[in-house]
Order: C-alpha cells, then sequence, then structure tokens
C-alpha cells in the first residue's frame, strides 16, 4: 500500500533545476495530469483539500463517488498510455472490462436489446478504487510531493511587450491556516465542478472565457448490493436502461468489484427520488423488467441510500482566450468542461486531455507553443463529449440550452445513422467507437451518406 506524502517532507530525489509544477486537485484529472507531466518536469506539488486516503474510500470532495462510475473504452486506452500495466492492476484489483452491448447491455425504451460485441471495451469498477490505483501509482513519482492545502489565487507576472501575464505560482491557505506562496512554472488546474478557477482569473483581472451552459437537471440515488462471485461461465453483464425521452426515469446495474452491485437510479426534470430501501426496489424493479428481478429482489442491500443531483452542465472554451492566458496555466477535466454525467464522459475525456497535456510538453518549442497546442487538442474531446450529450438531450422538452447548430447537425446524423444500422448491423460498432470518443462525430457524416 502507498502512503501519501505528508505537506512536511521533501519530494523523493528531486532533481537539479528544470520545470516545477503544481496540479490542483487529486482526482482522477489531477491524478492522470500528473503522470502526464512527470516526464518533463523536475518537481510535482499536488494540491488537495483533503489528506490523501492509503485505501479506496468515498473522499468528501467527491460526492459524486457513491453512484456508477464506468470508464469509456477512450479512457481506458489513455490512461494505459499514460501509465502501462494500468488496466491489468485495475483488473487485479477487481475493475471488470464489460464488452460494449454484450456484457455493457443497453435498454432502448422498448425492450432489453439483444447482447452483441461491437467491440469496445469498459471498465466497471467503484470510483474509489480507480482512484486509489492511480493514486498508488502517482505518488510513487519520485519528484512529487502531496501538499495538504486550499488555493485561493494565481500568483503572476507580466508579460513581455503585449504578452499575457506569466504564472510563477500559487497562493495557499495550508491545512494549519497559515498562507503562503508556492512557486510554479506550470500550473495544471484539475480544481473541478466546483473549483475556484473563475474567481482567481477574476481576483487577477484576467479576461474569462466564453462559456457555454445547459440544463439537463439529473437527479441520483444509489446504493450497493451483494452480488453472486463471478464464474467463467456466468460471468456479470452491466445492464444500463437510461433515462430517455420522454420518459424521466432510469437506471444503471453494474458489476464492480468485492462481489457487489452499485445500482443508481436516475431522475430528471423534478423526477421524485426513493427515500428509503423498500422504495428504492420497488422503482429500480419496475425500470429494470422481468430480466433483472431475480438479481434485484434477493441481492442483499450493503449500504445506504446516497444521492446527488446535477442542474446544469458548462463548457469553457479556454481554447478561444488561448493567447490571453497566463503563460504556464493548462486547465483540465471539469475545469475545462462538465457534462450530463448519464454519458459517463468526464473521467475519459480527463484522461483524453492528460494524453494532450503529455504530448505537448514534449514538443521542443516555445512555452506559449506548447500550450497553445495543449488547449487546442485538449478541447477537442470535449467538444466531442459536448455534442453527444447535447444531440441526446435536445429530445426533452424540458431541456434549456443556448443554441448550437453543430449540436443539432450532430442529432440528425446520429438519428440516422441509427436508423441505418437497422438494417446494417456492422455500423453499430462504427456508432460506438463515437459515442466512445474513439472517433470523432464527424465519422458519422460519413455513414450517414453511404447507401443502405
Amino acid at each position: 500500500m502507498v502512503s501519501p506524502q505528508s505537506s512536511a517532507q521533501p519530494p523523493r530525489s528531486t532533481p537539479k533545476g528544470g520545470l516545477r509544477a503544481v496540479v490542483i486537485g487529486g482526482g482522477v484529472a489531477g491524478l492522470a495530469a500528473c503522470s502526464a507531466i512527470a516526464p518533463h518536469v523536475a518537481s510535482i506539488t499536488l494540491i488537495e483539500q483533503e489528506p490523501m486516503p492509503t485505501e479506496p474510500m468515498i473522499r468528501r470532495h467527491t460526492p459524486q463517488a457513491p453512484h456508477v462510475h464506468a470508464l469509456l473504452d477512450s479512457g481506458r486506452q489513455a490512461l494505459e498510455q499514460l501509465m502501462p500495466g494500468l488496466g491489468a492492476a485495475l483488473q487485479s484489483a477487481g475493475s471488470l472490462p464489460l464488452r460494449v452491448r454484450s456484457q455493457w447491455r443497453s435498454h432502448d425504451g422498448h425492450e432489453w436489446c439483444a447482447p452483441e460485441d461491437t467491440g469496445p471495451v469498459v471498465l466497471s469498477q467503484s470510483r474509489p478504487l480507480l482512484e486509489h490505483v492511480l493514486r498508488c501509482r502517482v505518488l510513487a513519482l519520485p519528484h512529487l510531493l502531496v501538499q495538504t492545502a486550499r488555493v485561493r489565487g494565481l500568483m503572476l507576472a507580466a508579460g513581455e511587450g503585449t504578452r499575457a501575464p506569466r504564472l510563477t505560482g500559487v497562493s495557499l491557505d495550508e491545512s494549519d491556516g497559515q498562507r503562503r506562496q508556492l512557486d510554479a512554472d506550470i500550473v495544471v488546474d484539475a480544481s473541478g465542478r466546483a473549483g475556484d478557477s473563475l474567481k482567481w482569473f477574476e481576483a487577477a483581472g484576467l479576461e474569462l472565457p466564453p462559456e457555454m451552459t445547459r440544463h439537463p437537471d439529473i437527479r441520483y440515488t444509489s446504493a450497493f448490493f451483494a452480488r453472486p462471485a463471478q464464474t467463467r461461465a456466468n460471468p456479470p453483464s452491466a445492464w444500463l436502461r437510461p433515462a430517455q425521452a420522454p420518459a424521466t426515469q432510469g437506471l444503471v446495474m453494474a458489476p464492480i468489484e468485492g462481489d457487489r452491485w452499485v445500482v443508481t437510479l436516475i431522475g430528471r426534470f423534478g423526477a421524485s427520488m426513493p427515500r428509503d430501501e423498500d422504495g428504492f426496489r420497488q422503482r429500480a424493479l419496475a425500470i429494470a423488467g422481468p430480466e433483472l428481478a431475480d438479481s434485484l429482489a434477493s441481492a442483499r442491500m450493503l449500504s445506504q441510500l446516497r444521492g446527488f443531483a446535477i442542474k446544469s452542465v458548462r463548457f469553457r472554451r479556454f481554447d478561444r482566450k488561448a493567447s490571453a492566458l497566463p503563460l504556464g496555466y493548462f486547465p483540465i477535466g471539469d475545469t475545462i468542461a462538465t457534462f450530463n454525467p448519464l454519458y459517463g464522459q468526464g473521467m475519459s475525456v480527463a484522461a483524453l486531455q492528460a494524453v494532450a497535456l503529455q504530448q505537448a510538453l514534449s514538443d521542443h518549442t516555445a512555452p506559449a507553443v506548447q500550450q497553445t497546442s495543449y488547449l487546442t487538442a485538449a478541447h477537442r474531446p470535449a467538444d466531442w463529449a459536448w455534442k453527444i450529450g447535447g444531440a441526446v438531450d435536445r429530445a426533452y422538452a424540458q431541456m434549456r440550452q443556448q443554441e448550437d447548430a453543430d449540436c443539432d447537425h450532430f442529432a440528425e446524423r446520429l438519428r440516422l445513422a441509427f436508423s441505418a444500422s437497422v438494417l446494417r448491423p456492422e455500423l453499430r460498432g462504427q456508432i460506438d467507437r463515437v459515442l466512445h470518443l474513439l472517433d470523432a462525430p464527424e465519422k458519422l457524416d460519413a455513414l450517414c451518406t453511404e447507401p443502405v
């Protein structure tokens, strides 16, 4: 077991000279970013508001952690690229690789779809397990220091000529209440959905990025249940019945480590959520149907019910203000965009952005060029995920979102592609590659123009 370093410890075997990096946030995005930048900097300080746990656990600042979390195939591959062998480590710890449609079963609004293998693989595990395995890899970096503190602002120096200011570090409130400054050449902002990034920008007099918003209005209630031990002859499957317009209720039942199910009930646009075990079971059975009745009815509940709600999501276009950003500032993950969690995109987008960060820093170019290159590449998967979520959610009359012609175009292409796949089953694998962020949404343009 890897033990987190205390804030009093110096980085182990810190290399001489080189760039100093600060990573704000110890969630999936922050951990992936640490791995991405590790070969390119002399030291990394990972700042987290709470002490790093030494076991898989639900952290106070990740209230969404008790709910279903799956890693899309693109995210799985990206993390494996950053940390070779990670997939094997996750599976050894209990993560289950599930093939899309054959083991990650879906409901089309009328019935459970027949199983078929379309290619992509989803890793199914609890969020605490995923973060724990990532932490074990990252905390083993010899030049990393963990600091328990809260970032209060960005430290800046004037840029040359007409250039934007240059980052020199961050100001912190440490766990003992002391305010201090931490010097840095690179700051990776993985402060997340509830981070203070824009407050830091405003306090520093920086221009805010353009922002798009949507209001998908999601409510979750989840619990863990006992699951029969896995066998080769009878491996478990995940079951996904999303709330599809006009329905406002759905269910996800996914196998995770420790011979458990995590069952998440979904409500949208004011749908009421159960408050006790009996109500939870009744709702789950009504949504799941007879196919899952035996599994749900006989499973023993292992946890209390936990709820979570997301009213709105947003997409900050830092890439459109690249020249105005402080030199050395790299946003990642939820700092750039948050998504409708029903589509499981957030962790995978963050992993893809971490790969983009690694590639940008690998280029032996000027820091400003590296920053612009990263922002362009990092916003690409975020834009894909934003289009997919908006295309599906626009089917709800209650959905409030800004006009988006690109999203409308993709929604029509997605509809045509699904229609074509009824007669051409081979298209379903190509559709799934787009939905798993392996291929760009524009790939559907070609599918829809080919003759049926």
